[in-house]
């Protein structure tokens, strides 16, 4: 007899969202802004990032690895924490999405002199945000 493991779907998705997450938060801008002769930026490395907004795309960036935890201990044959940890992965999302929405205002309230917008790493961000909040639901609901 061969013993089969259902894979959890939402788990493997969570995981894949949150990796491309990190990276686009990590490797590009978070926002940027029009100076009328220059383009400058928010990211993780700019000198351009507010304390306010750097604030929230470091502390989203530490949710979505917990995120990455939650789900890697849920994949995993012998979990290394027993409790059922769904309920937490969704306030942790759902905070994302939050933390994003902060983080872009305080650079626009920063910046609002000027022209400015949500970048590549704003839209990681959130959008790893928003789908992790409905695949946790999903999950959790699916059990």
């Amino acid at each position: 007899m061969s013993s089969e493991r259902n894979v959890d779907v939402f788990a493997a998705l969570i995981l894949v969202l949150s990796i491309i997450g990190i990276i686009l938060m990590a490797t590009q801008y978070f926002a940027s802004l029009y100076t009328g002769s220059y383009y400058y930026h928010s990211c993780l490395d700019c000198t351009y990032a507010t304390g306010g907004d750097l604030a929230a795309q470091i502390i989203m960036l530490i949710f979505l690895v917990v995120q990455i935890v939650i789900v890697i201990n849920d994949l995993l044959p012998n979990k290394f924490i027993q409790k059922d940890l769904d309920k937490f992965g969704l306030l942790l999302a759902g905070c994302t999405v939050l933390l994003a929405i902060i983080g872009l205002a305080t650079f626009g309230i920063a910046y609002e002199a000027y022209e400015w917008w949500p970048d590549t790493g704003f839209y990681g961000g959130i959008i790893a945000g928003i789908l992790n909040t409905i695949l946790f639901f999903l999950k959790s609901k699916n059990k």
